[in-house]
Order: C-alpha cells, then structure tokens, then sequence
C-alpha cells in the first residue's frame, strides 16, 4: 500500500465522518466504502462502515463488518451497541442480550439502549429481566413513553393492572399515543365505552404475529378452534356450500380446512401480511386485504357460509358487522362464529387481555334483529392463553 493510496484512504474517511455526521447515510457508506478499497482492513473504517449500514437499515450486511471491528478493538462500546442493534432487528435475541450486556459493563447507559435490551428479554419470555430492564430504562429517563408503555404491558400481562394502568396514564401524560395507549388503558380499567379496538393495533399486531402465527398458535398452543367450528356444523347445514366467506381469514387456516366443502371461497383480513400468508395456501378463490366492514359494504354476490374463527374478539361491538351480513347472505345460509363468554348482564366486554367477549343475550338479540334464527351454541373453550383453557361459545345462526 502505497502512501497515496493511504492519503485516499484517510481524505475518503473523512469525507465519510462528515456525511455521517449530516445525516448523510448512503454518501457516508460510499465514501467509507472507498476507504476500504484503498486501505483493506483498518477497523476504524469497517467500524463506522458497519454501523452506517445500521442506519441504512441493512442490517444483515451491518453484522460481519462490526463483528470483524469488534475482534480486532473490543472495547468500542459504539460497535457493541450498533451490533446489539442489529442482532435484535436480525432477531438474534442471545448474541443481542449478550451485546447490550456489554454495552452496559463498558459504561454505556441510556433509557433506549435499556428499553431495547428489555425488548431482546421479552421475546426470549424472560419476563422479570424484562421488568426491571424497562425499570432501569425509566431511572434514565422518566418519560420515556415506550419504557412506560411496554413496562405497562408486561404488568397487564402479569396480572398487575393497577401497575399497569399507572404505567399507561403515566405514557398518555407525556404524549403517547391517545387511541392505542388509550385502549390499553381502557382493558386494564374495565372501562365499558370503548365499543372497537384501534385499527392500526389490530393491524400491526397481526402483521408482526404473520411469519410465526401457524407455528405458534397450532403446533405450540394447540390451537384447533377453527376445526372445531367446522366440524361442528349442524348437520342441517348440508355437506356443500356453493359461496363461502372467511372473515378475519389470517394465514388461511379456516380456509384450508373448509376448502374441500364449497365451490368458492373468499377470504378477507384486516393485516396485509396475512393476507399474504393466506395467499401462499393456494386455497382461497378471492382475498381482501383490508377492515371486514369496508369489504361487506362492497356490493357482492350472497354467500350461502359465512365464518369466523377467533375473530369477533378483535372488532367489539358486532351492530355493524351483523348489519352488513345480512344484506350479504341470502335466506337459509349459514353464519358460524366463536365469541369469548361475557357475563349475562354485559354486552360487549374489553378484558385485559385486550380481546372482547360477548355475552348470549347480547348475540341472541343481534341475531333477532337482523333476521338470524340460533340454530346451536357450544359452551366450551375455544382457545388456549398461557396454558390456561379460555371459555367461549361457538354459534351457529340460519338467515331466515
């Protein structure tokens, strides 16, 4: 290597701090880039050439850069928090503990850096580290709104709803998001005003949920409701159906399973991502991506089987859904459908487990007033939370 290629070298790193520095990502990866290409392996420049790749997003082309740095100087803190970054978005959840773990022991501390490692500390379901990781992300930084709001979460999830609701009222001050923080708030409180969840929670919710949903919800909790509310069709249904719609469709789970059955399937679901999923089985003659209601309103031919499987426990109240299915379905077909059991003199109920359950007068009057007939009702769990049977009922309705 001659002198003026380190002459090159250096200007070309320069250049790069300053772009860095700016904010200018993609020129500051060029120029580091071309500093490399005229010094190979000096570690300040795969260093910060690793972690512009960070802010770029491309985190998987970031990893062995700042890994090669970090062999080389291990006690760059900078390095460990940008790799800890990147094995958590990589979803590497052990080398990003042990990571953020390093951050921490070379001096580095900051309610972010804190409130990530407590993410790393939930999805591996250590549940107590997480705790007291958001507490220490909080000792930061008071009003942290997301410290606030996961640490509420896992309070909700533990059963702790004055703690979490605390937590919540404490992230709403500071400026967190009124609809989503709101509606958490509302579950843990028991509040009986909030009629629908928040679209962009349901969405995103079941968009993240997508990728490990079948795997999680069949083969972990042994999730069989959406047979069971198939194989439970009175037999007066007869064996076919000429036009069948799977609300809140997900992967295509229900679809897949009732297929065999009709001559044409739909499919709607308010997560893209799902939607997706659903599409790769091959089984559906129509998907819509998008909120139940807004695709009832569309005008479309009648359906003969309408069903959903674990999916009034995501919409609330059920005025307009039973509405719209009426004018959807023609005399004589069928809605089949699972509710969570609320209690006889509720209506519509937000739980703390963010779902809503739904009592049987409520649905028996729904069902009177929009031309249904209850032609069965199993009172049996539908799912499992935790380990722990959930009670619900799974009804079968006849379109007078």
């Amino acid at each position: 290597m001659s002198d003026n290629d380190l002459l090159q070298a250096k200007a070309c790193f320069l250049q790069g701090l300053q772009a860095f520095e700016a904010g200018h990502w993609t020129q500051a990866e060029a120029h580091f880039e071309q500093a490399l290409a005229r010094a190979p392996g000096r570690t300040s420049v795969i260093q910060n050439l690793g972690i512009t790749r960070v802010r770029l997003g491309r985190y998987a082309e970031a990893e062995p850069l700042l890994r090669t740095a970090l062999a080389a100087e291990p006690e760059q803190a900078g390095a460990w928090q940008a790799l800890a970054l990147t094995q958590l978005q990589l979803q590497h959840l052990e080398e990003a503990c042990n990571s953020y773990e390093r951050c921490f022991a070379l001096g580095l501390a900051s309610a972010e850096l804190y409130a990530q490692y407590a993410q790393c500390l939930t999805r591996l379901g250590r549940s107590d580290q997480a705790l007291r990781a958001y507490q220490d992300a909080l000792a930061c930084d008071a009003n942290h709104i997301a410290a606030l709001t996961e640490l509420g979460s896992l309070y909700r999830e533990a059963g702790l709803y004055d703690k979490a609701a605390h937590c919540f009222r404490q992230a709403l001050a500071r400026g967190a998001d009124p609809d989503i923080v709101g509606y958490f708030l509302a579950a843990v409180t028991r509040q009986d005003d909030v009629s629908a969840p928040p679209r962009q929670y349901v969405q995103q919710l079941f968009d993240e949920y997508a990728d490990e949903f079948d795997a999680h919800l069949v083969k972990q909790l042994g999730y069989r409701g959406h047979q069971a509310l198939i194989d439970r069709l009175p037999p007066a249904a007869g064996p076919r159906f000429s036009r069948a719609l799977d609300l809140g469709c997900g992967t295509g789970l229900c679809g897949a399973y009732v297929r065999s059955r009709v001559d044409y399937l739909a499919g709607v679901d308010l997560s893209p991502a799902m939607v997706e999923k659903a599409r790769q089985r091959a089984v559906y003659d129509s998907l819509y991506a998008g909120d139940i209601c807004d695709f009832l309103a569309q005008p479309q031919a009648a359906y003969d089987l309408v069903l959903a499987a674990d999916v009034f426990i995501y919409v609330g109240a059920l005025e307009e859904v039973f509405g719209l299915l009426a004018s959807r379905m023609q005399t004589g077909s069928w809605l089949a459908f699972t509710v969570e059991a609320a209690a006889p003199e509720q209506s519509v109920e937000l739980l703390p487990s963010l779902r809503y359950a739904h009592s049987a007068p409520y649905l028996e009057e729904l069902a009177q007033r929009h031309g249904f007939e209850t032609m069965a009702v199993h009172d049996e769990p539908i799912r499992f939370d935790q380990q722990r049977a959930v009670q619900g009922q799974y009804v079968y309705l006849k379109r007078r």
